[in-house]
């Protein structure tokens, strides 16, 4: 846990650092769909959405780059006769990404989730969930892409129910 903390705080340091000018501002925002993979869960997706910024950090330039984010993610679930499962995460990707060339890039790496809101009460849902994205982005001039991300999570979304967090996402981003 301590190893996380200090990852995190490092992740925050990069993001909030102004040291190296090659470094690029972004924001990015789009569609969630998002379901729950488990042992007795028949569940079907549903439709959330997400916001967040990020920092493009050069470590070979123009070829590969660590990309720490910040979004806020809605996801949950749909289930037959139940109300649909909403919950709310802040979560914090730390990408590695590469770029094949200009117009298209690949991304993977860690993402952190630590949740802010849910509609659960049949069991708890647990406050931090570890994933793994994997992505691309089509890269458009003036700054602007399209991206899509799938992530997986690592952990079980419940503390007693076996299922894991699948989100798919569809989106756009700008950057400065």
């Amino acid at each position: 846990m301590k190893s996380l903390k200090i990852l995190l705080v490092g992740a925050f340091i990069m993001l909030a650092s102004n040291s190296v000018s090659a470094q690029k501002w972004g924001v990015r925002a789009g569609v969630n769909i998002s379901d729950v993979n488990g042992n007795g869960f028949d569940t079907s997706s549903k439709t959330g959405l997400f916001v967040g910024a990020y920092r493009e950090i050069p470590l070979i330039k123009s070829l590969l780059f660590i990309q720490p984010e910040l979004q806020y993610s809605q996801e949950g679930f749909a289930v037959d006769n139940l109300e649909d499962t909403k919950i709310d995460y802040l979560t914090v990707p730390i990408l590695a990404k590469i770029y094949v060339v200009k117009l298209l890039s690949f991304e993977t790496g860690p993402q952190f989730g630590f949740k802010v809101s849910d509609n659960v009460d049949y069991t708890d849902v647990n406050s931090f969930v570890p994933s793994w994205a994997f992505g691309t982005s089509l890269n458009l001039p003036l700054g602007l892409s399209i991206n899509a991300r799938y992530i997986s999570g690592l952990d079980d979304t419940f503390d007693k129910l076996s299922g894991k967090n699948q989100v798919f996402q569809i989106g756009a981003a700008f950057q400065f």
